[in-house]
């Protein structure tokens, strides 16, 4: 076992080795902007276009198929529709994502101010944390790239390998049909892709850029979220280093220090208020279809009872629970940052501060004790606690369902 798990980490290395090193180790987002350039979400605004061919080619290769040309029985329909909600949520979410452009790069600019006047003007530790994020976060985003990209190649090339297996073995040991296994139950355009070997080459070749689209949106969605998040609660925990640090300022430049710590707190409550107005009804989206799904999907499986054709919709299951609880992660961890500036300020030896620096102490730990995050539309916070919630009220739905069938 021991032998085992030493494999598996120098393969892990081996992976984070091969992978481009970062260039600019004071740079914000360097990777995740050049992906949602090439997207045009990012950049020049006359690309915006990319983005709109993007999901036009997704209605036209997905969304209408699914709706105007049906299912041949209710188990593939209920597959289909299952499929269009969970495709969906990437698309639509990214639709509503690029409506908030002028908020987003707002948000960009001033994390990126952030980082310039750590790096400049404040105690070297807290620019060695920073770099230590951008490292963080510019691992994570490649190694879940070559991830995503490593399951999108998988779901295409999975569903070819056993149909053309199937139907070479059947040219010679049997006169049965074969069964062909499609990557999204749908009726392209009239192509007989079920029972005909032509059409479904045809379909598996059309298949090829429509599934590496889903994969790229997909993750274009996660990674955009999870890292501005991330970057949120970073400078929230820089301005509770920062406070830490006070104590070493001389006496004539502390006050001077604290309306510094004051400013940089008030700029990355800014940015916390940008990305809850960039991402609100993202999350919003989120939670109904994700709500939906968990309800549709398991009672499918309980419907029809598990066999190979569920493995498809257990998939779906995982990755959109997944997705939405590293959403509610990410939530809880920025709540928790923004109250650490609060146990920053009450740990500081305040007591011995000149009564104007206590008076602005005061303010800064009532303005750090108000609960901050991220919502959903602006009625619920996106944390583990709301995701528990979810779980509960979709079980209960599921029950309801239930009993009609």
């Amino acid at each position: 076992m021991l032998k085992s798990h030493s494999l598996e980490h120098e393969s892990f290395d081996t992976m984070v080795q091969i992978l481009p090193k970062l260039k600019d180790e004071k740079a914000v987002m360097p990777f995740l902007l050049r992906i949602q350039t090439i997207s045009g979400l990012w950049g020049d605004r006359s690309q915006r276009y990319r983005f709109y061919l993007i999901f036009s080619y997704f209605c036209l290769m997905v969304v209408l198929p699914k709706v105007l040309f049906g299912y041949p029985d209710l188990e593939i329909a209920v597959r289909g529709t299952a499929e269009l909600m969970f495709e969906s949520n990437a698309f639509f979410g990214m639709l509503m994502f690029s409506f908030q452009r002028n908020n987003y790069e707002r948000l960009v600019h001033q994390l990126q101010e952030l980082a310039t006047l750590v790096f400049q003007d404040l105690p070297a530790e807290l620019g060695k944390y920073l770099i230590e994020v951008n490292r963080r976060v510019d691992r994570s985003s490649k190694i879940y790239c070559c991830c995503h990209l490593s399951l999108a190649t998988f779901f295409w090339f999975m569903p070819i390998w056993t149909t053309y297996s199937a139907y070479f073995a059947a040219q010679t040991n049997s006169t049965e049909p074969v069964e062909h296994v499609l990557h999204l139950e749908e009726e392209l355009y009239g192509l007989k892709s079920r029972t005909s070997i032509v059409h479904y080459t045809i379909y598996a070749a059309i298949m090829w850029p429509t599934i590496y689209t889903l994969g790229f949106t997909g993750g274009t969605k996660l990674l955009t979220i999870f890292s501005n998040i991330k970057y949120c609660s970073a400078m929230l925990k820089l301005v509770a280093l920062r406070m830490q640090c006070i104590g070493r300022v001389k006496e004539a430049n502390a006050e001077t220090e604290l309306n510094g710590i004051i400013f940089m707190h008030q700029r990355a409550l800014d940015c916390v208020f940008l990305l809850e107005t960039t991402f609100r009804w993202v999350f919003f989206v989120q939670f109904i279809q994700c709500t939906m799904i968990w309800c549709s999907l398991i009672l499918y499986i309980a419907v029809t009872g598990f066999s190979s054709t569920v493995a498809n919709v257990c998939v779906q299951i995982i990755l959109i629970t997944v997705e939405t609880y590293g959403y509610c992660y990410f939530g809880t961890d920025l709540t928790t940052e923004s109250f650490g500036v609060a146990l920053a300020v009450y740990d500081s030896e305040w007591h011995k501060f000149s009564i104007s620096m206590r008076r602005k102490l005061r303010l800064l730990l009532q303005r750090a004790q108000k609960p901050l995050g991220v919502t959903a539309g602006k009625f619920r916070f996106v944390n583990v606690a709301q995701f528990g919630k979810m779980l509960k009220m979709s079980y209960s739905f599921y029950v309801v369902l239930k009993e009609q069938f």
